[in-house]
């Protein structure tokens, strides 16, 4: 349990499969919402019966898992770690994501804080990655928690030229 700054108690919490179809209208609200790039691993692209099925076998996982945070038991706050196949051994990819509600205060930073307490206690993972826009309202909170620039600005005829990596070792 953790106290927000406008008073309200935020839960968080490794979803189940229980939670899909709330999930499915979070990332829908997320989407519409525009201020994130949710990761298809995170669910967004998912209907509701491979959501349940994804969210069962993240139960057994340990370098994929996927948190949520809950206000008066709405999701207002996402926070997944995914290793995909062709990753270097040990690094994730993070994908925290929030309704604009209730950004700016400490939402975002309890679920960063949350994960990467989740994948320090781990010792199967060694780094975090996470992909954003140069626009990302939260590249400075990364910052504050130690992520680092992986990657210069790309060409301006590059199609991803605003999209940069920034990387937390553990």
């Amino acid at each position: 349990m953790k106290f927000l700054k406008n008073n309200q108690v935020l839960d968080i919490r490794e979803a189940n499969e229980k939670d899909a179809f709330a999930l499915t209208e979070f990332f829908e609200c997320i989407k519409q919402e525009g201020k994130f790039q949710v990761l298809t691993e995170s669910g967004i692209a998912k209907t509701n019966e491979a959501l349940t099925s994804y969210l069962k076998e993240l139960k057994n996982q340990v370098t994929s898992k996927l948190f949520l945070g809950k206000v008066s038991n709405k999701i207002v706050v996402s926070g997944g770690i995914f290793h995909s196949e062709n990753a270097i051994k040990g690094n994730v990819l993070l994908d925290i994501n929030v309704k604009a509600d209730f950004l700016g205060i400490d939402t975002e930073d309890h679920m960063l804080n949350h994960v990467i307490n989740y994948s320090r206690i781990t010792s199967s993972i060694k780094s975090i990655d996470i992909l954003c826009t140069e626009k990302d309202p939260l590249i400075s909170l990364y910052e504050k928690y130690g992520f680092k620039p992986l990657n210069e600005s790309p060409s301006n005829t590059d199609k991803n030229a605003n999209e940069r990596i920034y990387r937390l070792d553990l």
